[in-house]
């Protein structure tokens, strides 16, 4: 997958959350964070991409970022020790982008 590849992958994994955490109109903060959360692990990732050597494996890479990605968004959405509706959606969305 080239670079420009992976941005569309990355682009369309953050506008598809955006519009699951706004199917009901309004974003609750503990949604807001996954995004962010996830916008800023996105950021992350690209850089971590950027300077690969051509000998790591983008498999493994990838596989790291999605578990982390996942375990996080539970993390925030188990702060306040309840997960809502909203920010079940929100991580099932994420489950379903990242195992495709």
């Amino acid at each position: 997958m080239t670079i420009l590849d992976e941005d569309k992958v990355l682009q369309d994994l953050l506008s598809t959350i955006l519009m699951v955490a706004m199917e009901d109109g309004k974003i609750t903060d503990d949604e807001l964070a996954i995004l962010k959360q996830v916008k800023l692990d996105v950021k992350t990732l690209r850089i971590k991409i950027e300077n690969l050597a051509p000998s790591d494996t983008d498999i493994e890479l990838l596989n790291n970022f999605k578990k982390d990605i996942l375990k996080k968004a539970y993390a925030i959405s188990q702060k306040d020790r309840k997960i809502t509706q909203d920010e079940r959606n929100l991580i099932n969305s994420l489950i379903k982008l990242l195992m495709n």
